[in-house]
């Protein structure tokens, strides 16, 4: 029996090289794989210009839509990465104001509301005109923000939000996932 367990350990051991040939293989795969789509995504190399209509409003919060509407192309201007069109565009995002709201979110000890939240739901679908394909389709957006009444009106905070979400719809249009 020791006999066999000598000629076992005499056995000459296995290269490493197919082990390590199969994890540099893996590394360059994975690494082929996120060369092609992004840590952060990205858009498609043909688009170029962009088509931005009018956001629509199911909220009775007057002129939410057209300052949301402005903001965003104001932010996909500065990016610089599409073209802002009105006709022969290669992609076109739609919007929709789903819900808004105020609700109180902290109280004093004499219960009385110190500081609001106030929160807003988009759906957005961003399309991609050239491969007929939604990049975006209709994907509820939220953003939300705290604020001290007795610090910032109503109106300045609610300028702060449609900012906020303003941000978020560029970056989910323009990098992606």
């Amino acid at each position: 029996m020791a006999s066999v367990t000598r000629a076992s350990a005499e056995r000459p051991s296995r290269p490493a090289i197919p082990v390590l040939t199969a994890i540099v293989l893996s590394v360059l795969s994975l690494a082929g794989a996120c060369a092609h789509y992004g840590f952060a995504g990205s858009l498609p190399a043909h688009l170029e210009t962009i088509r931005i209509e009018p956001f629509r409003s199911r909220v009775q919060e007057y002129g939410l839509e057209q300052e949301l509407t402005s903001l965003v192309t104001e932010r996909i201007v500065m990016d610089g990465r599409l073209a802002v069109v009105t006709g022969e565009q290669d992609s076109e995002l739609e919007a929709v104001v789903a819900a808004w709201s105020r609700s109180p979110y902290s109280y004093t000890s004499s219960e009385q509301v110190e500081e609001y939240r106030l929160e807003i739901r988009v759906e957005l679908t961003f399309a991609d005109l050239v491969e007929e394909s939604d990049i975006l389709d209709a994907e509820s957006v939220t953003a939300w923000i705290v604020y001290d009444p007795s610090a910032e009106s109503e109106q300045d905070a609610r300028r702060r939000l449609l900012q906020e979400m303003a941000e978020e719809i560029v970056r989910r249009c323009l990098s992606g996932w």
